[in-house]
């Protein structure tokens, strides 16, 4: 089979990114065997196209001389990606094999935490100091390391001390006076990052000002990287994936072909908490086992009052969870979020509770019946709507992912809250008059 890959792979001329789907898709030792065919360079890339669990068992895999080959062909920034996700031992053995300049660098990313700007940045940068001329903020770009094309976005300006003081375009460096100092041709006003941002500030800074690349600062404002769009776009990628799929109890690191041994120990858990709270909406309805005795035709409604509350909290949940993740929403600002969400959840639970009580009405014979379930969907719509936006809100502040657990509590208020809405209001009715 490793055969055949390798095959249809100088057939094809493939790019790292379909050498990558291709071995995921071998047992990790073919796997193994068709990387090491390969160049350093070219498996570097490969490894890094990869998903974190089957990268982590083909290093686990191979020597530390074999690793730090490949960890030397990368950026300083992907570099690292690849030593991090090395047991701490075997992190030290590949370090010891770069060269002093390449594990220095790759030891100063290691640091920082791996979603942090200081994780993600590349340390490669264009940059002169304000207080040169043009002739010679040029004659300082033209001596400087060779970078890609694509690397020369924005040049940053920074003062004695390495602190980052603005930025100034290639275009002013050419054609302006070359006797001009480049402080009076920056543009002071740089949006830059700290190397602690997390992810999420990454992407919101990115979204909010367009720019191709951010430079980050640490903190004593030195420029010590730069975070590229590329690189955020791959966050938020990352950063989406793990919420949508913390939201239904997933480990947010789960893919496809991840082994099954390793799924059902992060899916099981999550399964036997909802189980919990299943048990907790089925105490409810044993609360009102003779109301339903009495009143059979009230089992027929039960999942429509529950699930409907449940579809309409996570529309709230949702809209939520997202502007939290964009910046677009601060805790500060939930009453207004509430009171929003408030009058949806009124005016849908009014328009969804009088077609529910006319088709109760109309389906059982009964219009007391139907006033029960309009009413009781009316009021698991409001609650639904104050779940949506409180839940996430108060976990935000608790500095809890969102993501987390929301949709367990969500679902825990909407279930227990339309049942005991439903079957209390039931119980209200009949205590008044039988049903008809």
């Amino acid at each position: 089979m490793a055969n055949d890959f390798t095959r249809q792979r100088s057939a094809a001329e493939a790019l790292p990114a379909d050498l990558a789907d291709g071995l995921e898709r071998l047992r990790p030792e073919a796997a193994h065997a068709v990387l090491s065919q390969m160049t350093a360079a070219e498996a570097a890339q490969v490894l890094i196209e990869l998903e974190v669990e089957r990268a982590t068992r083909l290093l686990e895999r191979s020597s530390p001389d074999q690793i730090a080959a490949w960890v030397e062909a990368l950026a300083p920034n992907a570099a690292a990606d690849l030593v991090a996700r090395l047991a701490p031992e075997r992190r030290r053995e590949v370090l010891a094999g770069l060269p002093l300049a390449v594990a220095s660098a790759v030891s100063a990313l290691l640091r920082h935490p791996p979603d942090s700007a200081g994780g993600i940045m590349d340390d490669r940068f264009l940059s002169v100091r304000a207080e040169q001329t043009l002739a010679e903020g040029l004659d300082r770009l033209r001596t400087s390391p060779p970078r890609k094309s694509a690397d020369v976005a924005y040049i940053y300006v920074t003062d004695e001390a390495g602190r980052l003081v603005g930025v100034v375009g290639v275009r002013d460096l050419l054609f302006a006076a070359p006797d001009r100092r480049v402080h009076e041709i920056m543009d002071p006003q740089v949006h830059h990052l700290r190397v602690t941002d997390d992810q999420e500030a990454i992407t919101r800074q990115i979204e909010r000002y367009r720019y191709s690349a951010l430079p980050v600062v640490d903190a004593r404002q030195r420029l010590v990287g730069v975070v590229r769009i590329t690189d955020a776009l791959r966050v938020a990628e990352a950063e989406a994936t793990e919420d949508m799929q913390l939201m239904v109890g997933l480990s947010g690191e789960e893919r496809a072909l991840t082994p099954w041994r390793k799924s059902i120990g992060r899916r099981l858990p999550w399964l036997c908490v909802n189980l919990s709270t299943a048990f907790a909406a089925a105490a409810v309805v044993n609360l009102f086992e003779g109301t339903i005795a009495r009143w059979t035709a009230l089992a027929v409604f039960l999942p429509i009052i529950a699930g409907q509350g449940g579809n309409a909290g996570m529309q709230t949940l949702t809209v939520i969870i997202r502007d939290l993740a964009l910046g677009e929403i601060s805790p500060g600002e939930g009453r207004k979020a509430l009171l929003k969400e408030i009058t949806l959840g009124l005016v849908n639970g009014l328009a969804i509770g009088l077609i529910v009580g006319l088709i109760g009405w109309a389906w059982k014979g009964s219009a007391l019946l139907g006033l029960v379930a309009g009413a009781a969907m009316l009021l698991n719509q409001l609650a639904a709507a104050l779940s949506g936006v409180v839940i996430p809100l108060g976990l935000k502040l608790l500095r809890v992912d969102p993501a987390l657990a929301s949709s367990i509590f969500l679902t825990t208020v909407t279930d227990v809250g339309g049942f005991f809405f439903f079957l209390g209001l039931a119980a209200i009715a009949l205590h008044l008059a039988p049903p008809l």
